[in-house]
Parts: structure tokens; sequence; C-alpha cells
């Protein structure tokens, strides 16, 4: 345990993020940071927050547009300031980044959603043959099980962003695990969220220091459910009717876990058992893989 505060010591840079974008933005003191690595949970949490939050089902605009990813080069600067600065409620921010490249408010709230790192590499691997632009094709090529080792192999290098492999995702753990002990951190894990989302709701709630009443924080069970989600894409995934999904719905494929089962070998399973006892003591990798 430390005494200090995450620091911005990091500049991470991709394809898509760039972390000058942080220059351009004037932190509030309630201001919300949702922050995941890709495939973690960040819509399903965006959605949750945004209806907790404006007392609504009927998120109009999306959650997604409402809570920008700030970092990433989606949404003009020229837009995207403006408009948070013209928002009256608590502001709620996305981004992938790791904490040590981000801004630290010692009054925000920071909500981190972590999952097995396994089913994060799958429901990547779907989500980008889901789009139509190919950018990243080439860190999952057609051989499942050549793509798997290849992310557990693939070394993370300092401040390289959208390099989807295992080093990087247990580098962005590392980053909030030493800062857990803050009273505005809240890890959570996507294996609680699927498991018991009514109790994840409430706990936001309490997080939020918002009272929701039951009616309410039923209808907000059942809108955030990935059944709903799913079903009503059109109102729910990022970029929707911008031609950037060969199906949108698929942007939630399955939900569920250890996808791997029965495809991955037994090599590179213990090729990742391996890689993971020597990167995180066995309570943390525990933890990941099942969120007890």
């Amino acid at each position: 345990m430390t005494n200090a505060l995450p620091q911005r010591t990091i500049h991470y840079r991709g394809g898509a993020t760039n972390p000058d974008r942080w220059d351009a933005y004037t932190p509030r003191e309630d201001d919300i940071f949702i922050c995941t690595p890709e495939k973690a949970g960040t819509t399903w949490t965006q959605t949750m927050v945004a209806m907790l939050l404006l007392g609504t089902t009927d998120l109009d605009p999306p959650a997604t547009v409402i809570s920008p990813w700030v970092d990433a080069e989606l949404m003009p600067l020229d837009m995207m300031v403006p408009m948070l600065e013209g928002q009256h409620h608590r502001r709620f921010l996305k981004t992938h980044t790791p904490l040590d490249g981000i801004p630290f408010v010692e009054t925000g709230t920071y909500i981190c959603v972590f999952r097995d790192l396994r089913d994060i590499h799958f429901s990547m691997r779907n989500h980008v043959l889901n789009m139509k632009n190919d950018m990243f094709d080439d860190q999952f090529p057609e051989d499942v099980n050549e793509g798997f080792r290849r992310w557990v192999d693939l070394p993370h290098v300092e401040g390289a962003q959208e390099v989807f492999c295992l080093e990087a995702l247990v580098n962005h753990y590392q980053t909030f695990k030493a800062f857990e002990h803050l009273e505005n951190i809240h890890i959570f894990h996507y294996a609680e969220m699927t498991a018991d989302p009514a109790a994840v709701l409430n706990r936001l709630a309490d997080i939020l220091d918002l009272i929701i009443a039951p009616d309410l924080l039923e209808e907000i069970l059942q809108a955030s459910s990935f059944n709903h989600m799913k079903a009503n894409a059109e109102r729910f995934v990022p970029g929707a009717g911008m031609n950037i999904w060969h199906k949108e719905s698929n942007f939630f494929n399955k939900g569920a876990g250890r996808q791997w089962e029965g495809v991955i070998t037994e090599e590179n399973l213990a090729a990742y058992d391996a890689r993971m006892a020597e990167l995180l003591p066995t309570e943390d990798v525990a933890w990941l893989e099942g969120g007890h």
C-alpha cells in the first residue's frame, strides 16, 4: 500500500488513442471515469451509470454519446469539449487507458471493470471481425489458436495502446490494483455483473450516492440486461447507424465466459497459465479468472 496518489506518467498512444486530448479536458470535482480494458463491459457499465444518474431508461442521446471516449480520436475535440462543458448532470467519461495514463481527480469517482482475460481475447476477436474497418485484423489470424498464442506471447511496450496482448491487459489491471485502497477507486468484475446485476446496480447507486426507487431500479435492471441491449442494439451500440459494424447486434456477441473451452489447445492454455504466473501473484490470477 502506498500513500501516494496516481500520477499521469505514461502517454499511451495508438491507432485510435491520442493522449494529448486529455489536455483539452477541464475536470469537475464530481466527474466519473469509467475505466475498463477493451471488451470488459464498458458499454454495459456506461449504460447502467447513465440510467442511474439520469433516472430514466429512455436515454436520448445514448449513453455512448453522453459519455464520450475522451482520449480516442472519434469525436472531434471542437465537438466533444463544448458538449462536456454544456452537461449539467454529473459527467461520466469513458477510457480504455490504464490509470497511469489518465488524469487523476482526487474528488472524482473511478469505476474500473475487469474480466477473465481469456474472455476478453475472444470477445475482442469477435469485435474486430465485426468491424468494417480492417485496421486490427492482423492481430487476429484465421487460426484461433495461432491468434491466442500470439496474444499470450506478445510483449507489452510501455506507452503502446491498442497493441492487443495479455501483458498489456495485465498492466492495465496492475495500475488500478496498486491504488484499490483509495476510496474513490471502485473495482468490479464482469462475472459479478452477469451473476448478480441487481447487486451491481445497488453498489453503483451507493458509490454515486444515489437513492433509486425500487420500481426504477427494476426497470433499469431489465433495460440494461444483455438480452435487451442486444435486441435493441441501435439504441446502445457505439457508432450505431454509422456503417461501422457488419451487424450491430453482434457488438453484443455472447456475454458468456469460458469461450476458449474446447477451442484452445491444452498446450496454449498451459502457455497462458505459465505467462500469468510470471506476471501476477496467484490471488490476482484467481480473481481475474473468477471474480471471487
